[in-house]
């Protein structure tokens, strides 16, 4: 794996958010997904990082009590840390992090031995031990596990060879029942966890376009534009992120139970992930239209820096389009009927956009650039509505299957 161990299992579990001008964390996250989409839904979306907390639990459960049957070992503490350190999203994560724990602990123990039997124990051959472990560590590539080989080594030196052979007893063996814990439970599909971030995504770029709706209605300043502004680069690089992490989705089931029946839903979270890239982007665009509009050096005249209503609606369908392509991204019993609702959406939103260029047709008499600065607004919007339409648009496959199926249903 290299320099990429683990990055979207971090990705994964760096659950903050930022937004608008304050910071937002996983609290807020979980209201805006309620408020959108029900407590319901939420849960649903939620209930593959329950089960995994569940299997961690247990993992560090039996980890202690096979190192106290195994072993009399009184206090194990080590080999339930070492079960939680191993039990990760996928069985292929879970084998490689049980890997580097291990090795770390027994470099650190050899190095350790080596050089306090040849040195003493002191200040000096401590900060040794320090340098020798972690340069070992990046040697051997054990990735976040790298300090272990300093941690063991220094435990080592303090309390002697008998507690490094049971460091390495508890950590082996929490090791070992943390992959065999993953992998007799079977970790959910690091595709459907994926599809929970794009859902979370969608739902961030869904509030942002309806907020800014919302304010294009009233009197709106160039200090409020850049704030928006400022907020769609964030969303554009967490779609990047997201984008990223479905791509890896596939590592994520090379050693799953059930690999092939999840490689269609590999490719579909990577194509909803493509989708929601190209939005954050014209959205982004739209944004970066509606500062340059306000600001003190623009093109556009005074008296013509006004978004008219009909655009404000335009904005106000791509929110509602993305809240609804969000919450398709985890199927539930009302998601038929979301689909429904998504499609009608982008049905609708086709004369807002007639509307909307006609409402900002340039007067004769404006500068050209005008022109182009009008147009880029309505065209940031119909292409983002044109990336979530699920009947016609160039990114369907990013809709569960069973939806689409259900699409072309003729008693639809």
């Amino acid at each position: 794996m290299g320099s990429g161990d683990g990055r979207f299992v971090r990705a994964l579990t760096d659950r903050g958010r930022s937004g608008g001008e304050e910071h937002e964390g996983a609290i807020a996250q979980m209201l805006r997904s309620v408020q959108l989409h029900g407590f319901r839904h939420w849960f649903v979306r939620e209930r593959d990082a329950f089960a995994q907390t569940a299997k961690a639990a247990a993992a560090a459960a039996l980890g202690w009590e096979a190192a106290v049957a195994l072993f009399h070992v009184e206090k194990p503490v080590l080999a339930s840390v070492a079960a939680l350190v191993t039990v990760q999203v996928t069985v292929y994560q879970s084998i490689w992090r049980a890997v580097q724990y291990s090795a770390g602990i027994v470099a650190g123990m050899l190095g350790a031995l080596g050089i306090g039997a040849a040195l003493g124990v002191n200040v000096g051959t401590m900060s040794l031990v320090v340098v020798t472990g972690l340069v070992l560590g990046r040697t051997l590539r054990l990735g976040t596990q790298v300090n272990q080989v300093a941690i063991t080594g220094l435990l080592v030196l303090s309390f002697g060879s008998a507690y490094g052979i049971d460091r390495i007893y508890d950590s082996v063996i929490g090791a070992a029942v943390g992959v065999a814990v993953n992998a007799v439970i079977a970790p959910p599909a690091f595709s459907r966890t994926a599809a929970k971030e794009l859902a979370d995504l969608a739902d961030d770029l869904s509030t942002h376009a309806a907020r800014v709706a919302k304010a294009l209605r009233g009197d709106w300043t160039h200090e409020q534009a850049r704030n928006w502004l400022a907020r769609s680069r964030e969303l554009s690089g967490k779609a990047r992120d997201a984008r990223k992490i479905a791509q890896q989705a596939e590592e994520a089931v090379r050693f799953h139970p059930r690999r092939g029946a999840h490689l269609g839903e590999v490719h579909r979270v990577d194509e909803a992930a493509i989708a929601l890239d190209h939005v954050s982007t014209q959205l982004n665009s739209l944004m970066r239209g509606l500062s340059d509009m306000r600001s003190e050096n623009s093109i556009v005249p005074e008296a013509m820096r006004v978004v008219p209503e009909e655009m404000a609606t335009l904005l106000d369908d791509t929110a509602k389009a993305l809240a609804a392509f969000g919450r398709l991204q985890i199927p539930d019993k009302a998601s038929p009927k979301v689909y429904d609702e998504l499609s009608e959406r982008i049905k609708k939103a086709q004369p807002h956009t007639r509307q909307a260029a006609n409402a900002m047709q340039p007067d004769e008499g404006a500068p050209t650039l005008v022109w182009s600065v009008y147009g880029a607004l309505v065209d940031d919007a119909r292409r983002m509505l044109r990336e979530l339409d699920p009947d016609n648009g160039p990114h369907r496959d990013g809709i569960p299957a069973k939806l689409r199926s259900y699409s072309v249903h003729p008693a639809r």
